[in-house]
């Protein structure tokens, strides 16, 4: 009988090397695999992977990236799925439906899949998560000499001139290739968090992965886009559930493969794309 469990502490290193061994082709080798599950942003309890095992051999892996999040709920765990596999003589069995039921079923934590694989669409569905978006938003830099707003590109400089949560947020991510600005608005200052990442031969996206502020940005995206964004070559790409519905970018956009997250736990307006294997492993959001 396979036996379905959170993995614990003491068992990260042989987690790491089945996942290593079942995705020989991963860009990231060993070692990336230790930084995707080494729970950096979690305590050392913290589940960092579902196992299934068949008589105590290891058959069956689900990383989880678990990090507690300031909610307008207050605090809230949401861990981020990442790469999952299933020894073959195993599929077909409900083994891998259990391993997702899971990591689904507890209801103190939010299971985001922001990167999942079109094959694995309707396995995410039936275990009860549904789509978080499949929408961006999209604006191009215009007249930048009339739109500019004041910014600093290094918002841990500000002290205490940024919150709390923000402060947090950056300290997390300083070591990951993304942008960070805080800009200043007639509403007041805006932190956020972009990847930029060429996905298109005719531009470069500054992909928002975090808004510190969501209601000054919203009212300011115009201005904000004009400030981030060079004057040519680049868009501001923002998922529809950061922004009002009467938002009026430049271009709608679908997004190729949707979001999901298990939903009623965490407004999904509060669910962003940082303290995940996007950033984590520097991967272009889809």
């Amino acid at each position: 009988m396979v036996e379905i469990a959170y993995a614990p502490p003491e068992e990260r290193a042989e987690v790491v090397q089945f996942m290593h061994k079942s995705f020989p082709r991963a860009k990231w080798g060993l070692a990336g695999w230790t930084k995707l599950l080494d729970g950096r942003w979690s305590t050392p309890d913290a589940p960092f992977a579902i196992t299934a095992r068949d008589q105590g051999k290891l058959v069956g892996v689900l990383g989880m990236i678990p990090a507690t999040r300031q909610t307008s709920l207050g605090p809230r765990t949401i861990a981020s799925l990442t790469s999952w596999y299933l020894l073959k003589p195993y599929r077909g069995q409900g083994v891998g439906r259990d391993i997702m039921a899971m990591a689904t079923g507890n209801p103190q934590i939010t299971a985001t899949n922001l990167s999942s694989a079109r094959d694995a669409i309707p396995v995410v569905l039936r275990a009860g998560m549904t789509v978080l978006d499949s929408e961006r938003l999209i604006w191009r830099a215009s007249d930048k000499s009339a739109r500019s707003l004041p910014f600093t590109s290094d918002p841990l400089s500000l002290g205490d001139g940024i919150t709390p949560v923000d402060r947090q947020v950056l300290k997390d991510h300083d070591d990951l290739n993304l942008k960070s600005f805080s800009i200043e608005t007639p509403d007041g200052p805006c932190v956020i968090v972009l990847s930029v990442k060429r996905k298109d031969d005719a531009f470069v996206t500054h992909e928002v992965m975090y808004i510190g502020a969501p209601a000054v940005f919203a009212k300011h995206v115009r201005a904000i886009a004009d400030t981030v964004l060079p004057p040519q070559g680049a868009v501001l790409a923002v998922d529809r559930r950061f922004m009002p519905k009467d938002a009026k970018p430049d271009a709608i956009v679908d997004i190729p493969v949707p979001r999901y997250y298990t939903p009623g736990r965490v407004p999904p307006n509060e669910v962003d794309h940082l303290y995940s294997e996007i950033v984590l492993m520097d991967m272009k959001l889809y």
